[in-house]
């Protein structure tokens, strides 16, 4: 069952699934611009991910999690600002297939 789009614009539920990725901002291919973070929830097609930097909607970043055997490009969404160091960064998989976050598949998750 789909959420209501309107809301927050999401399309596909989210599940609070606490993943430790990479960020590597795409202008910075060298490893300048990486960091080490957590995923704050995950859908089949997107993340809201921490980060102690504002990134820009728009913006591509690439994502890495070893654990899951993850590389993705994401698209920036939506940048909040928690704290004066601190966002949550709202990202969107533009791929077709569904990403695999740890033990779950969200194949037929929506």
């Amino acid at each position: 069952m789909l959420s209501d789009r309107h809301l927050e614009g999401r399309y596909e539920k989210r599940l609070p699934v606490m993943v430790v990725v990479r960020l590597a901002d795409t202008d910075h291919p060298n490893g300048n611009g990486e960091e080490k973070t957590y995923t704050d929830n995950v859908s089949p097609h997107g993340a809201c991910v921490a980060s102690k930097r504002p990134w820009r909607p728009g913006e591509y970043v690439e994502v890495f999690s070893s654990a899951d055997a993850l590389t993705a490009r994401a698209k920036v969404v939506y940048c909040r600002q928690v704290k004066s160091d601190f966002y949550f960064i709202g990202l969107s998989f533009p791929e077709q297939r569904p990403i695999r976050w740890s033990n779950f598949t969200f194949a037929g998750f929506t």
